[in-house]
């Protein structure tokens, strides 16, 4: 999530909405593979990588890692290459990241497009004093895999875009260059052509409630159509209004601008954002492995995964 995260103090209280009635602690898992999701993040996580901050030794052995995962899963490079360089500004210097991104093309001829986005990009840090972003955002990252390995064994009648953004923490830079490759008018896709973003980010780490936060969904007419497709398989509990900070604050995070789906926003992309409420290891060495549900970040993809499938006139309702 955004380092720099827009905070908003305010004095009303955030309260969660209700769960849907079928919410359950314990979601029923049907595909999503647990030993792989594990493998991702802790290979994500490991000191070589040294906390993945744009620009590092740390974040080209990260790519290296996301290219051959996505090789070994089938997805295709997009234009031609898995790593799209783009340069940046921060700090009063000239910057590069580089976003890593790949298709799985619809199996019928079709020019509508959904998008899978998680940031890569995490703290940065040195020796064993590093910023391992276990939760943020590693956890994401797994997803997104989940998602793509899956979109590869199912036909769809949608191109499938899944985008690793790099550079999201010092200020969603990995998301701006995103956006405006998309505005190229010689780019496929075109903005007008797709459908959905989908971002995940921080999806690792569940409250006691043991739900998915999600935003975005007001701006969705039929959200609790919606709603109800990507939760009747497993009962994952889905809140879409984030509760008070982790220290009983209340400071106010502004979800809208917190994370890669706000450059979505910006240029008229739909969007949904998958995410747990921050917790005690936020921006933490202690954002470790070993803290995280796996078997929460399968349920989170199962569900997300609807959302690839979901009928094009539920997602056409949006304003």
């Amino acid at each position: 999530m955004l380092r720099t995260l827009l905070l908003i103090a305010t004095s009303i209280i955030l309260t969660s909405c209700a769960s849907s009635p079928s919410c359950n602690k314990h979601p029923t898992l049907t595909w999503a593979n647990t030993t792989s999701i594990d493998a991702d993040i802790r290979q994500l996580t490991r000191a070589e990588m040294a906390g993945r901050k744009t620009g590092t030794a740390g974040a080209a052995l990260t790519r290296s890692y996301l290219e051959k995962r996505f090789k070994q899963i089938g997805i295709q490079p997009w234009q031609g290459q898995y790593q799209h360089p783009f340069n940046y500004r921060s700090g009063f210097s000239d910057k590069l990241g580089i976003n890593m991104i790949g298709v799985v093309p619809s199996t019928t001829d079709s020019n509508r497009w959904r998008i899978v986005i998680a940031h890569y990009d995490h703290l940065g840090g040195q020796g064993k004093r590093y910023y391992p972003g276990a939760d943020d955002n590693a956890s994401g990252v797994a997803g997104l895999l989940q998602l793509a390995e899956r979109a590869t064994k199912q036909s769809s009648e949608v191109n499938l875009l899944f985008v690793a953004t790099d550079a999201e923490e010092p200020g969603l830079y990995g998301g701006y260059a995103l956006a405006e490759q998309l505005g190229i008018n010689s780019t496929v896709p075109q903005i007008a052509q797709i459908e959905l973003a989908i971002n995940l980010d921080m999806i690792g780490r569940p409250n006691r409630h043991k739900a998915i936060y999600i935003e975005g969904s007001r701006r969705f007419k039929k959200f609790a159509a919606i709603r109800k497709q990507i939760t009747q398989e497993n009962q994952l509990c889905i809140r879409t209004q984030q509760p008070k900070t982790f220290d009983g604050s209340v400071i106010a995070t502004d979800f809208l601008r917190a994370s890669d789906h706000y450059p979505m926003h910006k240029v008229g992309i739909a969007w949904l954002y998958f995410g747990v409420p921050v917790h005690r290891d936020y921006h933490q060495k202690t954002d470790t492995v070993d803290k995280i549900d796996i078997n929460f970040i399968a349920a989170v993809s199962e569900s997300a995964y609807q959302l690839l499938k979901i009928d094009s006139l539920l997602l056409q309702n949006y304003h």
